[in-house]
């Protein structure tokens, strides 16, 4: 036991430049990660999108959401049946587990359903 420990140590010894090395590489990575993430913080300008979604029977009422729209056009869609609304087909697909091309494919008519959920498209207020 005790020769296996010394071929560790002898190990360790022969390549401490190589470790040294390692170590400093792992150190500046996680600050360029940190320093991404705190940059790529909200900018606090945003653009409020006002949706109508209009009754198509009695009970539904008429409701507006107000969705925050971001650098890139998205597509809001509710989850049918809840009071589900993602402002985005991305947003959806994190918040239900459900992959973005499933749900895109059951907005567009090509699926039924997606796994018994069904969502439908919500379009921007004229």
């Amino acid at each position: 036991m005790a020769k296996k420990i010394e071929r560790v140590k002898q190990h360790f010894s022969d390549n401490k430049q190589l470790y040294i090395g390692i170590g400093i590489g792992v150190v500046v990575t996680a600050v360029a990660v940190v320093v991404t993430v705190v940059s790529r913080g909200d900018s606090g300008t945003q653009v409020i999108q006002k949706i109508n979604q209009i009754a198509w029977r009695p009970e539904n009422n008429q409701m507006v959401i107000n969705m925050v729209e971001r650098s890139t056009p998205s597509k809001p869609v509710h989850l049918v049946g809840t009071n589900l609304f993602f402002s985005s087909l991305s947003e959806a697909a994190r918040e239900t587990g459900h992959s973005v091309s499933d749900i895109s494919k059951n907005v567009s008519g090509l699926r039924p359903d997606v796994k018994g959920d069904v969502f439908q498209l919500l379009k921007p207020a004229a």
